[in-house]
């Protein structure tokens, strides 16, 4: 979920019953070259850009969770799954984003067209990674056979499952998912691991009721998710009055950026509400901090209580760290020292060893951590 499958959202879904959880799309080459920060203030990991900002933030309640990757290459999806992988249960590649920078840097759907690019990077996260939990996820070709025959190219890297966007590359998001078409191509690919879903999944009854109509394994869910994140309960609850509190106030805990806070909140009000939302809406335009979000939904309590722990902890924390320092420095340098939703399938399967490594395709990793060659990949950011 662009820009929504940040730290609070998957923390809610997680809590009203998804199984697992997707970051949203983070691109490999800006990933590669972040730091890893503990941060003791609010219990995160944080991966910090060069400049200090958070480009991935999980937690230890955020499990089991995948990081969804765009990439071009092998070698800086090998280098930025290995910066962040002993915090995340998971890669998948995104090999369907339609936006134009995505496709344009040779990212996204960009790669249906080049199945051996996609096959080249599958083997050399697996090949390289302490894990077989490597997938990825696609859109639909022009025909069956064509998308068929790409899921089966992709299942004999040995990946665990893989995922498919009911849509063609050219379909948005008003156009009506084309179940009948995921149902052959599942058919006609006649694949022996799990395929998941994605499209058009609005409420619980759904679940069921894909897998049913396609043969698909599992259920990956984006808008719906955003339209009200408790489908994943049998009972959904109240949009406003509920579930939009609840997830202010994992932002407020998460620190999570003002502006992606707001985002997320008008998104969901603008799916789940789009004829009721009311002068408050517009005054969420208005806002400028947590705080202002919170006033709004009169959190400002939890807000007030929330803040003046996390300024205790990072008090406690920076003394923590001088007296560590003071402990081990000599005293003249004595100094402070200051980083989409899957039902159906609880856990991908972890790797235990499985398979002759040697004949697997895809790149080693040499003595000085990088893969054997290298190719350009555009672009470092992504809007889609």
């Amino acid at each position: 979920m662009v820009r929504v499958g940040t730290l609070p959202m998957r923390l809610l879904t997680q809590r009203y019953g998804a199984d697992i959880t997707y970051s949203e799309e983070i691109i490999a080459l800006k990933l590669r070259n972040c730091r890893r920060t503990v941060n003791h203030a609010i219990d995160t990991i944080d991966y910090l850009d060069t400049n200090g900002v958070v480009v991935y933030r999980t937690c230890e309640q955020d499990r089991p969770n995948i990081l969804q990757m765009g990439s071009a290459d092998a070698v800086s999806a090998l280098a930025a799954a290995t910066n962040v992988f002993p915090d995340v249960d998971g890669i998948d590649l995104n090999c369907g984003c339609p936006k134009h920078f995505s496709v344009q840097g040779g990212m996204g759907a960009a790669l249906l067209s080049k199945p051996e690019t996609i096959r080249d990077i599958l083997t050399t996260l697996q090949r390289n990674l302490p894990t077989r939990n490597i997938t990825c996820k696609l859109r639909l070709l022009a025909t069956v056979a064509e998308s068929a025959q790409l899921m089966q190219a992709v299942a004999k890297t040995n990946i665990p499952a893989v995922a498919i966007h009911a849509r063609y590359i050219s379909d948005r998001p008003r156009d009506p998912a084309r179940w009948d078409f995921v149902r052959d191509v599942i058919q006609a690919a006649n694949l022996d691991i799990p395929v998941i879903i994605n499209g058009d999944i609005f409420k619980y009854e759904d679940f069921a009721r894909v897998r049913e109509h396609t043969g698909a394994s599992s259920v990956m869910i984006a808008r719906g998710a955003i339209r009200n994140p408790s489908i994943f309960s049998t009972a959904p609850l109240p949009l406003m009055e509920e579930v939009i509190p609840e997830y202010i106030k994992l932002a407020v805990a998460t620190d999570n950026h003002i502006l992606n806070t707001k985002y997320v909140v008008q998104q969901m009000m603008k799916e789940g509400l789009p004829d009721h939302r009311g002068d408050i809406f517009d005054r969420l335009n208005r806002v400028k901090n947590l705080e202002g979000i919170c006033a709004l939904w009169n959190l400002q309590d939890q807000f007030s209580a929330l803040s003046v722990s996390r300024n205790r902890s990072r008090d406690s924390s920076f003394l923590g760290e001088q007296q560590q320092q003071q402990e081990t420095l000599p005293a003249a340098s004595a100094e402070v020292v200051s980083s989409v939703v899957v039902v159906g399938e609880k856990r991908l399967r972890d790797n235990d060893g499985g398979g002759d490594r040697s004949s697997t395709a895809g790149r080693e990793v040499g003595e000085e951590g990088e893969p054997s060659s290298s190719r350009l990949c555009g672009g470092d950011s992504c809007t889609c």
